[in-house]
């Protein structure tokens, strides 16, 4: 009898937990990923850049926050330096959405650290 309680107990345990998993593998972004490029663009204007200075790459992380201080990975490259990459965070859950800029990659080893477009 108790062994059968006991079974009982871990299935519905499991089934709660792949129930919770399993939504949220299955929820979508809160906003697409054009929607959250676009505030780039936004942001970068304001900065005194045009469009057609830079690139944007904007990715959903399903597995949520992570090592891009967000679920949305946004990469930023600069024509005018093409071997390094920018990184922004969208603030999606504060009052503002605000854009930041966190993060500078350099490629292809390079050592020089006067980045033309730090914030």
């Amino acid at each position: 009898m108790i062994l059968k309680r006991n079974a009982a107990l871990l299935l519905i345990f499991l089934a709660m937990s792949m129930g919770s998993t399993g939504c949220n593998l299955f929820s979508g972004p809160s906003e697409s990923e054009q929607s959250v490029k676009q505030k780039v663009v936004a942001h970068l204007i304001s900065k005194g850049y045009k469009e057609n200075e830079f690139n944007i790459e904007v990715n959903y992380n399903k597995s949520g926050e992570g090592k891009f201080g967000g679920p949305y990975a946004i990469n930023v490259v600069f024509n005018d330096e093409p071997n390094v990459i920018y990184g922004y965070k969208y603030n999606y859950k504060s009052e503002k959405k605000e854009i930041t800029q966190n993060g500078v990659a350099p490629m292809e080893g390079k050592d020089d650290k006067n980045f033309k477009h730090m914030e």
